[in-house]
């Protein structure tokens, strides 16, 4: 997989005084889209694989604003695999606004996130991705680049 997509109505407590969507909520929605294709693949962002539990915490986040989305709007979020490494992976992120047929950019983010385990102290570590994961993940051709 390496192109996953969701869509979802713009909810009121997502917006700001000027009525449209506050620049929080971007990042929101990322985690929407990438719990979404987590799920998709039959695991969550917090799995237990063969009696080991691994999270996905990002490292990075980052997203850029060319148009408001406003209450009611129907935005779809479009996750790109950009990088898949041994102990992470790269997200990109493009919203686009969805009236009728039209679509519109209105946003583009990127998050990088880390395959961790806790030990026994509940501290983190870096580990490699599982493989059941990593085997049905793959980075989007260039082509995909826009």
């Amino acid at each position: 997989m390496h192109r996953f997509t969701v869509t979802k109505q713009v909810e009121f407590s997502d917006t700001d005084m000027a009525g449209i969507v506050h620049f929080s909520a971007f990042f929101r929605y990322m985690e929407v889209a990438e719990h979404a294709m987590f799920r998709a693949m039959g695991y969550s962002v917090v799995t237990d694989i063969n009696g080991q539990r691994y999270g996905w915490p990002r490292v990075r986040a980052e997203c850029d604003f060319s148009a408001p989305l406003r209450f009611e709007d129907t935005v779809e979020i479009e996750l790109l695999v950009r990088d898949v490494r041994p102990k992470s992976l790269e997200l990109e992120f493009r919203f686009h606004k969805i009236d009728g047929d039209q679509k519109q950019q209105v946003a583009r983010g990127s998050v990088v996130t880390v395959c961790v385990q806790r030990d026994a102290a509940g501290k983190m570590k870096s580990v490699a991705i599982p493989p059941e994961i990593a085997g049905q993940l793959e980075a989007a051709p260039p082509s995909t680049t826009e």
